[in-house]
């Protein structure tokens, strides 16, 4: 038996200063390097080196496989990790939802959360951020408010736990993900196709990060049709349903009393 360690995850801060002395650092290499394993008797550390050697070709490799061929599965040797901040608690939750991934996200749990919130696009654009922040203003208020209430009463934890209850979903939040090529691809073209601002723009700038590190395995991330059918059809958190489309971008705004 031979096992060898091929590589790890590693700080971008790094990668970039490696980068000024060796070009070839993309997870394209591994996903080339792996595909061959099926067809190539060499041993694996071989394919490797060979893979890091000729980029170029490696990617022509990646794209004839995985987009020809059809083999989705090696884009998965490819990882990627995001840092994602300043994104609100829907987001959060919409892109959770993509489970074959992994995510550490800010916790309302254990951490006092401050007066940080995401106002939608739409929002803005239906002329209600006034009206909006004023109602965010007064569940921060209402928050503190009652921590403050239940920290004479309970421990500092619990009553962290016991105010989250009144905060909305758009809180700022931020989260760690970890996220294969191929997971990563579904899921921005899924944002892209998303009725909500927020997470179409979350889709383009995943999109302009992790394409121009692996365009061979980013290869179509865009929005679909069946996609954005699919989420006007279906009543999911953040999503519109039929019935609601026909209201249009419409904005309802309930008043403190």
């Amino acid at each position: 038996m031979k096992v060898k360690l091929a590589g790890y995850n590693i700080d971008y801060e790094l990668i970039k200063k490696l980068k000024e002395k060796c070009d070839s650092l993309t997870p394209e290499v591994l996903s080339a390097s792996y595909a061959r394993i099926s067809r190539d008797p060499r041993e694996i550390s071989i394919l490797r080196d060979e893979g890091r050697s000729q980029v170029e070709k490696a990617r022509r490799s990646n794209e004839n496989i995985v987009f020809g061929l059809g083999h989705s599965s090696v884009a998965e040797h490819a990882v990627f990790n995001f840092d994602i901040m300043g994104i609100s608690r829907l987001a959060v939750e919409t892109l959770e939802s993509f489970r074959l991934a992994a995510y550490t996200e800010k916790s309302q749990r254990y951490i006092k959360i401050g007066k940080d919130f995401i106002v939608p696009a739409e929002v803005r654009e239906n002329g209600l951020e006034d009206q909006f922040s004023g109602l965010i203003g007064y569940l921060e208020e209402q928050y503190n408010h009652l921590y403050r209430h239940m920290s004479g009463r309970v421990d500092k934890s619990v009553a962290k736990e016991d105010a989250r209850y009144l905060l909305p979903l758009a809180t700022s939040a931020q989260l760690g993900m970890t996220v294969n090529a191929r997971e990563l691809e579904y899921m921005v073209s899924r944002l892209a196709s998303h009725p909500l601002g927020e997470l179409q723009e979350l889709a383009e700038i995943l999109t302009g990060i992790a394409g121009g590190i692996a365009p061979s395995l980013i290869k179509y991330p865009e929005a679909s049709s069946y996609f954005r059918e699919s989420y006007l059809s279906r009543n999911r958190l953040g999503v519109m349903t039929e019935s609601d489309s026909e209201l249009g971008n419409k904005v309802i705004l309930v008043s403190p009393p």
